[in-house]
Order: structure tokens, then C-alpha cells, then sequence
């Protein structure tokens, strides 16, 4: 049964919260820094490197570049100056990081001026949803394909979006150890 309150209690202002079960509820930090709503990451011990990204990416489009017939990668957003590599979490039956691409600031419409790469063309006519085009300037190659499994232990899920890397991967999985393809 549900707590109720006396006529002795009415002039006093309520101070705690009571629970379902009638017991006061935990009072709650001053402190806004405590705060569960404010973290920006569901475990705070996990340091990213702003230098490197991980995006999700089609297969075929992986190929494409491993091909070097398509030399920019397309997004609607934009990832952070800073970035320097992008990692390449091929989506689908592959679910895994199998490469690393070299990049550097993003290039808009009308920028890239080069029909020899796939959706160039359709990039510089605003004919594509993205409006930033990440230039290829080198690719890498995992030795073994990152799975999702495996990246949980990097700090790491399958991302659904863009995902700044962690420490632990850039560290753990070092770009000198990968075949570099050009």
C-alpha cells in the first residue's frame, strides 16, 4: 500500500522522494558532474583518439577503393579536422574493420575535379545526398579482419554511424603492422 501522508505531516515540505516501496528514495548528488544524464559515454575510463575515425561502409564500396577506382568516400556529415585515418568497418556478412584509409580535410562540391574516380562526377554536381567528400590518399590492410566480437575488447561495438576510435584499437591493432596497399 502505497504511503500517505498525515495531517501532521501536511505543514512540513516534502524533502525525499519515497519509493514504491514506501522507503525515501536515494537522495540525489549536488553535484552535476555525478550525473548519469551528463557523461557523454556509456563507460568514462574509455580515452578516443580524435585523429582516427571508424565509419561504416558497404562492401562493394571497400572494394572500390581497395580497386583505387573510387577515390573519395562520401558523407553527409563531417568528421572532425583532426582526422587523419579512417577505419573501415565493412557492414553486412563481413561485420568487421578490414582497413584503414588515409584522409585529410573533406572536399564539397565542386572541389575534387577528378572524373576518374567513382561518383566524382555526381559529387561535384550535387547530385549526391553527401555533401563531404574524404579524399583516399593511402589504404591499409588488417592483417585479419576486426570482427565485432573482438572489438568489444578495444572498447569498441560494430558502429552504426561514425564512431571516433579508441586508444586501446590505434594501439592495439598499430597501422605498421598492416599491409599497405598503396
Amino acid at each position: 500500500m502505497p504511503p500517505t501522508r498525515t495531517p501532521s505531516d501536511a505543514h512540513k515540505p516534502a524533502t525525499r522522494q519515497l519509493t514504491l516501496t514506501g522507503k525515501p528514495a536515494p537522495a540525489a548528488s549536488s553535484n552535476p558532474s555525478s550525473s548519469s544524464s551528463t557523461k557523454k559515454s556509456k563507460n568514462p575510463k574509455i580515452e578516443r583518439v580524435y585523429t582516427d575515425a571508424i565509419l561504416p561502409i558497404k562492401l562493394e564500396f571497400t572494394e572500390l577503393i581497395a580497386a583505387r577506382k573510387k577515390n573519395h568516400e562520401y558523407r553527409t556529415y563531417k568528421v572532425r579536422e583532426t582526422v587523419q585515418r579512417i577505419w573501415l568497418y565493412t557492414t553486412g556478412a563481413t561485420g568487421a574493420i578490414t582497413h584503414v584509409m588515409l584522409t585529410s580535410r573533406p572536399k564539397t562540391p565542386g572541389q575534387i575535379q577528378d572524373p576518374t574516380g567513382v561518383g566524382n562526377d555526381d559529387f561535384d554536381n550535387g547530385l549526391k545526398k553527401s555533401e563531404f567528400g574524404y579524399p583516399v590518399l593511402g589504404l591499409y590492410k588488417l592483417k585479419e579482419p576486426l570482427k565485432a566480437s573482438e572489438m568489444r575488447a578495444y572498447g569498441i561495438g560494430p558502429p552504426q554511424g561514425l564512431v571516433y576510435a579508441t586508444k586501446e584499437l590505434v594501439e592495439g591493432v598499430p597501422i605498421e603492422e598492416m599491409e599497405r596497399l598503396f
